[in-house]
């Protein structure tokens, strides 16, 4: 029996609820945290890559994709996209250059929600005061209701 918009060929799921318990890609609280830390803690400056002097004075930062493979897996975890360019860097060269791009998750909004997880930072003010001063000011609003008739 073929499930619609499915794979026709793929066989059906076993009986249950699907995904076998334990899977690794199954969502949990833990999980997240630790994606959080990783994304929050890792310091990606560290990583050391090849400089170049071009002709006009500039450095020119280098590498291959290949040692994006190579990099630390906590690293590979913080990068949000590649995007791979060929591009002619030196007018009138005739060669063609490589750029590679490296975005990464942003580690300020990382570190944001692990603070709200922890409980650093609340989004609800919570006022509190001694019973005295609030019948105090209770007794202000109705005079003050009384007096605006």
């Amino acid at each position: 029996m073929a499930r619609p918009g499915g794979n026709p060929d793929r066989p059906p799921l076993p009986p249950g609820k699907g995904r076998p318990k334990g899977s690794k890609n199954k969502l949990t609280r833990e999980r997240v945290e630790q994606e959080l830390r990783v994304l929050a803690l890792t310091n990606t400056a560290a990583l050391s890559f090849e400089r170049l002097k071009l002709p006009s004075g500039k450095l020119r930062t280098t590498f291959s994709l290949r040692e994006v493979h190579a990099m630390p897996e906590d690293v590979q975890r913080c990068i949000a996209s590649i995007k791979v360019r060929t591009e002619n860097l030196t007018a009138g060269d005739g060669a063609q250059d490589t750029t590679v791009e490296i975005r990464w998750w942003d580690k300020v909004k990382a570190l944001e929600l692990c603070a709200r997880s922890l409980g650093m930072l609340k989004d609800k003010l919570e006022i509190s005061a001694p019973e005295e001063l609030i019948s105090r000011l209770d007794r202000a609003k109705v005079r003050a209701r009384s007096e605006g008739k």
